[in-house]
Order: structure tokens, then sequence, then C-alpha cells
């Protein structure tokens, strides 16, 4: 007859080591998560730029390409702008568009 116990016991040993293995996974990820007003390096007052590159722009959850994309923006729409960053080379600005805030690469705007 087929035991019970062994059976939960396996059960219990595996899912204990999967959380365990997620846990170094999780802590482990790369940096290029989400990254508010926090990267400022300069403050914008009161300023609304709209999009004029191509067709769309990316904003994105990080001053940088690494980050992901929270949202395209399309030409002509307005982003309000807090602030900016300079990450390698490029100008970033942090900024709302609609109820979205993100950041956005400099050519976006000018």
């Amino acid at each position: 007859m087929f035991s019970k116990l062994p059976f939960r016991k396996a059960v219990s040993g595996l899912t204990a080591a999967t959380a365990l293995a997620l846990g170094a996974t999780l802590m482990a990820a790369p940096s290029a998560s989400a990254v508010g007003s926090s990267a400022c390096t300069k403050n914008i007052k009161d300023a609304t730029y709209p999009v004029v590159q191509w067709d769309h722009a990316d904003m994105r959850t990080g001053p940088g390409y690494s980050y992901k994309v929270k949202k395209s923006v399309f030409a002509g729409s307005k982003v309000r702008v807090y602030c900016t960053a300079y990450k390698k080379g490029n100008t970033w600005y942090y900024g709302k568009s609609g109820k979205t805030k993100g950041w956005m690469e400099y050519h976006a705007f000018f």
C-alpha cells in the first residue's frame, strides 16, 4: 500500500526548496527595476513638453534603455516633466503622461 506520510514530506521539501531558490533568484535580480524620482539629479519647475519624436517615444521604469517600457507616448502628447538625470551619455526626463509616471529620453522632446 502507498504511504501518504513520505509523499507529504517530499512535497514539503520540494516546496521549501523551490521557495528558497525563487527567493535567491529574486534577491539576485538585476537593478533595472522601477526607479522613481529618486534617480533625479536636477529638478525642473513647471515644465510641460510635447513629444516630437517620430510617431511615439517610450516611457520607461528608469533612466536608461535597460529599463522596462511602461508606456508608449505618441507624438503631440504632452508630458509633465519634474526632473532630469544624466546616464551613460544621455539625458533622461522623469515625468507624467496621463496617470503614468516614468522616464523618457531627451530626444522624445527636442
